[in-house]
């Protein structure tokens, strides 16, 4: 059954709306991974790619109302000799001669694959010679961005030389830098300030205001009123501009005396920075600018209202909401969503008509996707208060557990729970049109069920120490919809599992081992549904770490009772065996994942046997062998390892294939001992696909310096590159990630295209360990480097938007220890409130990379680091970098041909 599409992250409407872009889609697997049939749910393509884009300026209708960002072009110029005498600088410029744009970009790349600490010189010289601005400008950005401490002098000494653009890029860069280490800079930049023209002007201004120096408010003010100032952009693309640091210089009593200023930009200014800090003295300013002709004036003063939140506050603004035409009342939900967060939102359910009952309905479903789409940790209580006093409709109750869930509020699964209870015939009527949604009418889908079911499975897996009150709340709700069901649903299966529950056990093993005998040879279609729900109870019971159903999981792998028969995929094709052949894949595959979640290390030689039968179905075995990755302990999976190396260089296809599945294993559960031993697999007599299962375990384990180097020299093998390449970008850190890119400047656009598609795939599946071992950050990290990276003076945007649209691939559970985005983004926010300080960063950096807003934005209350980092996060969310989108529709054209669930 297919359940709403995916979170769709789009941009604020008073920030910049997104260019052209092309839908962002997903791929689970790559083929390696033998795709999992029948799923145990559906899945429908990511939303479009968030814009980004950089630049310097970008244009709009001069207004703190941005209008659209457009990327700046790089325009490479004539390099000047200067004075006759040009110096030469490693062999590239010689005297009297002037840079071609082919050795600008030549020396660039020779730059880039370098180590950071052999970077750092060259890059100082090159920002230091005025006389190769194109040189000079990418050097400043390269040592802001490594954080070299000689970058502020060098920018600050640029300024001097009267270059318009290297000026525009040089206030960038020291804006970046910030106070207090660029406070230096300050009379260098007034002084350029001076001989500016509307060029590199509003940078300069705005490096001021970063710095936090008062002369230039008046200047600041000129160039915000002239639409100039809300355009800059901040080093590496987005927005700069931020309304609290310009107002930061003057007093807010000073500010609000502009709260009738004739410019709209400015009583907008004044109503977004006295809502950020909302306090009851300003609730007269804000009603009146809630009421300004200005939509978007009103919108922002809703802010403020709703924070000081007292009666006097409230009445205005939901009078304002209530009253709204369609697309204006849009932009208000909007802008409580971003000023105040989720309980603006649910702030605004009061506002919603109570008749008609089709507008009631439409108006609570338009906050309701809202939420979603935000999901915003902190709703909980404003959630429950809306529930107890205004007594909602069952379905918007359930709803509302849905949203608590969605952001790991477990209060949330008592009204989940009650609306499991519920006929969906009892509580929806074919009449009311409206209560409708993707699947169609209410009435006639259960999906509000499905998903709540999945939420609270979610739910399981985020609180294991919280069971009791799970099965309080839900257990006999989802047992009861489960058992109504000729099939029951592998989310109601996935959450009695997780809180192991008395109850459901009986009715688990009943569905795990059927008494139905398997199918004939011959038997034609419809396939046996008692094998359909088996595959999924097999995996469950071993979830609810039943152990008297081990040994029966283990004797899954011998029910093919005739040793000669093949059911690999090759072998179902004809001579009669498809139905028997998919019940024993299905059986077979079930198992190995139950027994992952057992974790019992004597099913690790019978695996390891099943696993090296070329007989089986390669899916099956794929399962098996990602299961001892979870079953095996030190001294087994030193043995796997072994069979690893051993299969991978045997010359026979089917061998290597073995070869790639333990390799699989290995990137589950790393042998740090190993990894150089399979490296040394990557060569061209190894087979591309199994190459690359290799190149995935390197880079998931990780590596010493001297398989680091092995792996570079491996580069210089077309034939291995790619693989090799892989394992750098996945294992290695930012600057090894941005170096192994870097190199694609000499090998061509084929040979970088098919890498972009082998990293793609690489993110098919998500552990909780990698969470636990931090690989998600350091992939998010190196993603992140690689775009600083250029390649034809073009940013590798690639490896950004790619890893991105595969994070918007995890919103359903996709096998044992896998991830989900609600329980990763819970865990994520946990982290980045408990963890030390590198975990901390790196949660917060992920959470910007997931677009998670509605966390971002709970964040920011945290003190200290935390806080810090999410306000700055948040920020560069808010004001991305404007890119064209990658079209990656062809993952999805492969996915299409996948069996259906």
């Amino acid at each position: 059954m297919l359940e709403r599409p995916n979170d769709i992250h789009t941009p604020p409407a008073h920030k910049a709306p997104p260019v052209a872009r092309k839908r962002r889609v997903v791929n689970k697997k790559d083929r390696l991974d033998f795709a999992k049939w029948p799923p145990d749910d559906s899945d429908l393509p990511g939303g479009p790619a968030a814009p980004s884009g950089g630049g310097g300026m970008a244009s709009d209708d001069g207004n703190f109302k941005r209008g659209r960002f457009n990327p700046a072009v790089i325009v490479i110029g004539l390099l000047i000799v200067i004075g006759g005498v040009a110096a030469i600088y490693f062999g590239v410029r010689s005297q009297g001669t002037k840079l071609t744009p082919q050795q600008i970009a030549e020396e660039k790349k020779n730059i880039y694959v370098l180590p950071t600490k052999d970077q750092i010189p060259r890059w100082q010289k090159w920002a230091a010679d005025p006389g190769a601005d194109n040189l000079q400008q990418e050097a400043l950005m390269q040592l802001a961005w490594a954080d070299d401490p000689a970058g502020v002098d060098l920018a600050t000494k640029a300024l001097a030389a009267g270059n318009h653009r290297v000026n525009g890029v040089s206030a960038q860069v020291l804006a970046y830098y910030g106070t207090p280490r660029a406070d230096a800079a300050k009379p260098a930049l007034l002084e350029a300030l001076k001989k500016a023209d509307d060029s590199d002007r509003p940078q300069i201004v705005w490096a001021l205001v970063e710095l936090k120096e008062p002369q230039v408010f008046k200047d600041a003010m000129a160039q915000y009123r002239q639409g100039f100032l809300s355009k800059v952009e901040r080093l590496g693309g987005g927005s700069a501009f931020d309304t609290e640091k310009l107002a930061g210089l003057v007093s807010l009593d000073e500010l609000a005396k502009l709260a009738d200023d004739q410019s709209p930009s400015v009583r907008q200014l004044v109503a977004t920075v006295l809502s950020k800090n909302a306090e009851a003295k300003w609730t007269d300013t804000l009603i009146k600018l809630v009421q300004d002709k200005d939509i978007e004036v009103a919108r922002e003063a809703a802010n403020g209202l709703g924070k000081i939140g007292d009666e006097k506050a409230r009445q205005p603004l939901l009078s304002a909401l209530s009253s709204a035409e369609k697309d204006n009342r849009q932009k208000f939900l909007e802008a409580l969503r971003d000023g105040i967060g989720g309980v603006g939102l649910v702030l605004a359910l009061d506002s919603v008509k109570t008749e008609p009952a089709e507008a009631s309905w439409f108006q609570t479903k338009q906050i309701f996707e809202m939420l979603r789409e935000l999901s915003d940790p902190r709703i909980g209580d404003a959630m429950i208060k809306w529930i107890e006093t205004k007594k909602p409709l069952q379905h918007w109750v359930g709803e509302a557990g849905t949203r608590m869930a969605e952001v790991g509020d477990i209060r949330g699964a008592k009204f989940i729970g009650e609306r499991m209870k519920l006929d969906p015939t009892k509580i929806y009527e074919q009449q009311r049109f409206w209560e409708a949604d993707e699947g169609g009418h209410l009435s006639r889908t259960d999906l509000p069920r499905v998903v709540g079911a999945r939420m609270l499975a979610d739910l399981s897996v985020m609180y294991p120490d919280k069971s009791a009150e799970l099965r309080d709340a839900a257990e006999d709700g989802v047992l009861a919809w489960i058992s109504d069901k000729p099939q029951p649903h592998a989310n109601g299966l996935r959450f009695l599992a997780g809180i192991k529950s008395p109850k459901a056990l009986d009715k688990m093993r009943d569905w795990a081992f059927p008494k139905d005998p398997l199918p004939k040879e011959g038997q034609q279609p419809p396939f046996p549904a008692a094998f359909e729900t088996a595959q999924s109870a097999l995996r469950y019971i071993g979830m609810m770490k039943d152990e008297s159903s081990s040994q029966k999981l283990i004797e899954q792998f011998k029910r093919k009772k005739d040793p000669k028969m093949d059911i690999t995929q090759e072998g179902l094709q004809g001579a009669g065996l498809a139905m028997l052949g998919m019940a024993l894949r299905a059986v077979a595959y079930g198992a190995a994942q139950g027994l992952a979640h057992l974790g019992d290390p004597n099913a690790v030689k019978p695996m390891m046997e099943f696993i090296e039968d070329e007989t089986w179905h390669e899916e099956a075995r794929q399962a098996a062998c990602e299961s001892i990755a979870w079953c095996a302990d030190d001294k087994q999976m030193a043995e796997i390892a072994k069979k690893a190396i051993e299969y991978a260089s045997k010359p026979e296809a089917r061998k290597q294939l073995i070869g790639a599945c333990y390799a699989g294993a290995l990137a589950l559960r790393p042998v740090p001992s190993v990894v150089g031993q399979l490296a040394d697999q990557l060569t061209p007599q190894t087979t591309p696909g199994v190459r690359i299962a290799i190149a995935n375990a390197i880079g998931k384990s990780g590596f010493d310096e001297g398989t680091q180097a092995k792996l570079f020299e491996k580069m210089k093998d077309p034939e291995v590159r790619n693989a090799a390449a892989l394992a750098l970008v996945l294992g290695g850190s930012p600057e090894v990630a941005s170096r192994a890119i870097a190199m694609y400047a000499d090998f061509g656009r084929d040979a970088l295209d098919d890498l972009k598609d082998h990293y793609y795939r690489a993110f098919g599946y998500w552990s909780d360990e990698d969470f636990k071992r931090g690989n998600i950050y350091r992939w998010v990290a190196n993603a992140e480097a690689i775009t600083r990276i250029k390649i034809g003076d073009a940013p590798q945007e690639w490896a950004r938007q790619r890893l991105q649209a595969q994070f918007d691939n995890l919103r359903f559970d996709n096998g044992p220890h896998s991830e989900t985005r609600v329980v990763l983004r819970h865990r994520l926010y946990e982290d980045a409130k408990k963890g030390d300080a590198a975990r901390k960063k790196g949660a917060v950096m992920t959470l910007k990379f997931m677009r998670e807003k509605g966390v971002l934005m709970a964040l920011r209350q945290e003190q200290g680091d935390t806080g810090e980092l999410a306000r700055r996060a948040f920020f560069e969310l808010m004001n991305p970098k404007a890119i064209a989108a990658e079209d990656l529709s062809k993952f999805q054209d492969q996915k299409k041909g996948a069996p259906s669930p």
